[in-house]
């Protein structure tokens, strides 16, 4: 009996140090300071990294930004600064930017002005069809060009040396320098995209880098490696050799388990797995994940959601304390009052420490007034039942259904919830063949303008058909693109969020905070509120 209490114990040992070895070799897996090496989770493969197509979604920006850089880039302490711009000159109607002469391709050939303007000829290209060309609108004849009404010729981009470009405006921008930050305004060498065809940036030897890593491995559906790209110009503050971006997938509790185990470096949280994780012992880390819910209210005459009165009623039966406290209960989540996202810039300024928003609760008594109002100006059968369009999956469903239950008790208006793909969804709030569209609005560009312009500027009519954009707007969006004041500025930002609020064109919800648990030995990542990833281009493995 001694002897088989002896043998136990000795198998015990070593089943323990079986198991040491094994999260030992995980570890190493997941973060390895010898080589400067750590693995992260994405929720899916890219498509696609060609920066004219790819989709404006947090995975495929996470890897844009690490692979390819523009004209600007944020810098380690999210400051933006110059990229591949050495130095610009800004006036009303140009940019005129001085490239790097030590800027170039992972191939050692200079990145050259040549480059940006193949690239913007390209993204303008009506036959392209880039789903972000309309960020562009700033660029003098863009919206002619990507209409067809003009050769892509006439683009106000032009290279007037080989390290000099030149970029015309249609109007004063005082948010184009955030502008060139983003993934569809970096260049292309064309040579490398015409020899390429169909499947440029499709794999590793089909995509060209001139970040500050390069791809070495693409497997499809299972991971992309990068590797630290010797011919960045910046590469000496580049610590990290390699990083693994393996696709995992959304589920929080997968990713926390392999976190555990040593297996990523990085593990996101939901609010099932961070109590969990803080539990264990971990550190939480809350970080801006650039998506704010909010709901759209189409304005074709067709639909009873035209109706103001209707809008008004229903914005104010949405206790948005529960909703975000009780419903969605995630940490980080914070209520919206604005159409900004509160982490939103205006020349270093948070816009809502400038200018708080008007907070909106909920009253009953009102909303019951508006309604009535509503069912006076509408025919019986418009009201009969309402439409709320959604994306098909889990948090989506709890608060469509809380909208729902909300309309249905306090109003007695039936709520259809139509659960559809992502793709479906927007085409449907595009052409606004649905009442209302839950939806997160992506942040583009650090700056208000990006949150409201697809609202009311005529360049984006064609493509938004379903939302206001009546001509009484232009002149606010004019003076809020060409004020230079700060105050003004400002103050022409608010004129235009302030008539869509007293329109009740769109109801902000609540912003969405990132939860995630990182290696303590990982230092120097950022979060990157744009697009909400993280960005590990400054990271470096800690010694021990």
């Amino acid at each position: 009996m001694q002897g088989l209490k002896v043998g136990m114990t000795r198998l015990s040992v070593i089943v323990i140090w079986m198991i040491a070895i094994a999260i030992d070799q995980a570890s190493a897996r997941g973060v390895d300071p010898d080589a400067q090496r750590i693995v992260v989770s994405v929720t899916q493969e890219p498509r696609t990294l060609n920066t004219l197509t790819a989709e404006s979604v947090s995975y495929t920006a996470q890897m844009l930004v690490h692979v390819n850089e523009g004209l600007m880039r944020y810098d380690r302490r999210r400051q933006l600064s110059g990229g591949v711009a050495q130095s610009w000159k800004v006036s009303p109607d140009r940019i005129e930017f001085q490239l790097r002469a030590d800027a170039k391709w992972s191939d050692g050939t200079p990145v050259t002005a040549h480059d940006f303007v193949f690239a913007w000829r390209a993204l303008l290209n009506p036959n392209t069809a880039s789903p972000s060309a309309n960020l562009a609108s700033p660029i003098k004849n863009a919206a002619k060009v990507l209409s067809g009404a003009l050769p892509s010729g006439e683009l106000g981009v032009r290279a007037i040396a080989h390290d000099r470009l030149v970029v015309e405006l249609e109007h004063p921008c005082a948010w184009c320098l955030k502008l060139m930050t983003n993934s569809i305004f970096y260049p292309i060498k064309q040579a490398f995209f015409e020899a390429a065809g169909d499947g440029y940036a499709t794999s590793r030897t089909s995509h060209l880098s001139n970040g500050a890593f390069l791809i070495s491995r693409w497997e499809r559906g299972q991971r992309i490696t990068i590797q630290k790209n010797k011919h960045y110009w910046n590469q000496e503050a580049v610590a990290l050799n390699e990083i693994v971006f393996d696709y995992i997938g959304a589920d929080s509790k997968t990713q926390l388990n392999l976190f555990r185990s040593g297996q990523i470096a990085v593990a996101n949280l939901d609010r099932d797995t961070a109590p969990s994780a803080s539990q264990l012992g971990y550190r939480l880390k809350t970080f801006p994940s650039g998506h704010l819910f909010n709901i759209q209210f189409s304005h074709q005459e067709a639909l009873a959601s035209a109706n103001q009165n209707l809008r008004r009623a229903i914005s104010l039966v949405i206790d948005k304390d529960t909703l975000v406290n009780r419903v969605v209960a995630s940490p980080g989540t914070r209520i919206a009052d604005s159409m900004f996202h509160d982490w939103l810039s205006v020349d270093g300024t948070r816009y809502i420490d400038a200018r708080p928003p008007q907070k909106h609760r909920p009253d009953y008594q009102a909303a019951r007034g508006y309604l009535a109002k509503a069912r006076a100006e509408l025919e019986p059968q418009r009201l009969q039942r309402l439409t709320l369009t959604i994306n098909d999956t889990t948090l989506y469903r709890r608060v469509a259904e809380y909208v729902q239950s909300q309309l249905k008790n306090i109003l007695q208006l039936d709520v259809a919830i139509d659960p559809q793909t992502t793709q479906m969804m927007v085409e449907k709030w595009r052409k606004g063949t649905t009442d209302m569209t839950l939806l997160t609005w992506p942040v583009d560009v650090d700056d208000p303008m990006d949150q409201i312009s697809f609202l009311g500027d005529p360049s984006f009519r064609a493509v938004f058909q379903g939302l206001y954009a009546g001509d009484d707007m232009a002149d606010l969006f004019y003076i809020a693109r060409n004020a230079s004041d700060l105050s003004a500025r400002l103050d022409s930002i608010e004129g235009v969020h302030d008539f869509f609020d007293q329109n009740v064109t769109v109801m902000p919800l609540f912003e969405t905070y990132g939860t995630a648990v990182v290696h303590p030995r990982v230092e120097g990542y950022r979060w990157q509120p744009v697009r909400g990833f993280a960005d590990f281009r400054w990271a470096r493995i800690a010694p021990d």
